[in-house]
């Protein structure tokens, strides 16, 4: 179920594309969507679920720092939600770092990752220019195992 790190990410290290800024950060940031889908095996749904607290945790000093800016699950259209009915299909982040190479170290080190959720020959990440600013301070919306 291994699969080679992102190799489509280093595709996209060349790209030019213009910058915006969302950070107060003296460096110079970019902001990252990055698409996750999870993989499709019988116990996808099962990994995730068992590190999704602990990946919560993560998620939020990520936030505290100012790294990760928009971060949630993706789900089924079907999917009502409700705690105990979601089908989950994958992940949507958003990160500002200085480059695609740090976002990409940041995805292989998320609990999602490292525990076989994410389906790693799927994952996308791109710079991307944003349209509309992001909220200033964000939080996670779902409890962690520290509240």
């Amino acid at each position: 179920m291994r699969a080679p790190p992102l190799t489509a990410v280093t595709h996209f290290k060349t790209c030019s594309v213009g910058l915006r800024h969302f950070t107060s950060s003296s460096r110079r940031q970019r902001t990252y969507i990055v698409w996750a889908p999870d993989y499709t095996d019988e116990g996808a749904l099962a990994r995730r679920m068992a590190v999704r607290q602990k990946h919560f945790v993560t998620a939020n000093k990520l936030i505290e720092q100012g790294i990760l800016k928009v971060a949630g699950g993706l789900v089924t259209p079907e999917t009502k939600d409700t705690t105990g009915n979601r089908k989950f299909v994958g992940s949507a982040l958003l990160y500002e770092a200085e480059n695609l190479e740090a976002v990409r170290k940041l995805v292989e080190q998320d609990l999602y990752w490292t525990e076989d959720v994410w389906d790693k020959d799927k994952i996308v990440i791109l710079p991307i220019i944003m349209a509309t600013t992001l909220q200033e301070r964000a939080g996670i919306t779902q409890p962690t195992p520290e509240d």
